[in-house]
């Protein structure tokens, strides 16, 4: 009988362990296989772009040379881009505007919480003013003196950055064209250049591999800007709300001003739209460049 009981608990020992084995294999296969999905849903997740086509619709504060207006020029090239980085099935192209006005989603969120971004904006801005007494950030005045906004276009700039991080956006790309000043009221100045978050920023090294990969392709197609305060072409800024003022912005970001629209191919609609093809295509290239070369 206690031979029995031996051998009977034997078995029953010895199928327990074998049922905790095989749980315990069950569930590192069940972790191995979440991990492996885990990993392909991320390599399977599009990178979000957003477009900015520079300037509000149909208002002022933006440039403009005899009927040339610079916020159409953005919006064109925006749209050009947009059709160009939509081929790859790997990215999600958002553009803040297009030809109807707002992007409707963008619009709506600024609206219904304009109260609250501000508010986020000034508690951003106390942040840093706390890290500038304390002697952690040194404030760096701009080289290029810059327009003053509208209060209308603050809050959606702020709203913007606001509506970028609620919305996990990868990669932002601010498009301008360049105008003032000029000389005694002549336009004398032409060539490009871009402005990205000044070094003391948790986004300034990104943005600038991104301009970087920028520069080399719109270099192909349009002159160094000669403007003596845009000599370094990738030029850092604090100020400006687009790059991240106050550090509102964490992902790489650069502003482009792809030309001066005063320029000889800029004043032909024939020879203006065969520039802004070569705009978009030369920032498509360096788009695609970037995000391959820096996963």
């Amino acid at each position: 009988m206690v031979k029995t009981l031996k051998f009977l608990f034997g078995v029953q020992k010895n199928t327990i362990k074998k049922i905790l084995l095989s749980a315990t294999f069950i569930a590192i296969i069940l972790s191995a296989i979440i991990l492996v999905s885990q990993s392909l849903n991320q390599q399977n997740k599009k990178i979000k772009i957003l477009i900015v086509a520079g300037h509000e619709p149909n208002a002022g504060g933006a440039d403009e040379f005899k009927a040339i207006k610079e916020r159409d020029l953005n919006l064109q090239l925006s749209n050009i881009l947009k059709d160009m980085l939509s081929t790859n099935p790997n990215l999600e192209i958002i553009t803040a505007r297009d030809s109807s006005g707002w992007n409707t989603d963008l619009k709506n969120y600024i609206e219904t919480n304009s109260t609250t971004i501000m508010e986020w904006a000034s508690a951003m801005k106390n942040k840093m003013m706390g890290k500038v007494d304390a002697g952690k950030i040194e404030l760096i005045d701009p080289n290029m003196k810059h327009n003053n906004a509208t209060t209308n276009a603050i809050l959606y700039l702020f709203g913007t950055n606001k509506w970028i991080e609620k919305n996990n956006i990868d990669l932002v790309l601010h498009i301008h064209f360049n105008s003032n000043p000029k000389i005694n009221g002549k336009p004398v100045f032409r060539g490009y250049c871009m402005y990205i978050p000044e070094k003391q920023y948790s986004n300034s090294t990104s943005s600038r591999i991104f301009a970087n990969y920028l520069n080399t392709e719109i270099s192909e197609i349009e002159k160094p800007s000669n403007m003596l305060q845009e000599k370094d072409l990738i030029i850092e800024d604090q100020q400006l709300i687009a790059t991240g003022v106050y550090n509102t912005l964490k992902i790489p970001v650069v502003v482009v001003e792809y030309a001066y629209i005063y320029e000889p191919m800029m004043l032909s609609s024939s020879t203006r739209n065969i520039f802004i093809e070569k705009a978009a295509s030369s920032t498509a290239i360096a788009i695609n460049n970037y995000l391959s070369r820096n996963k």
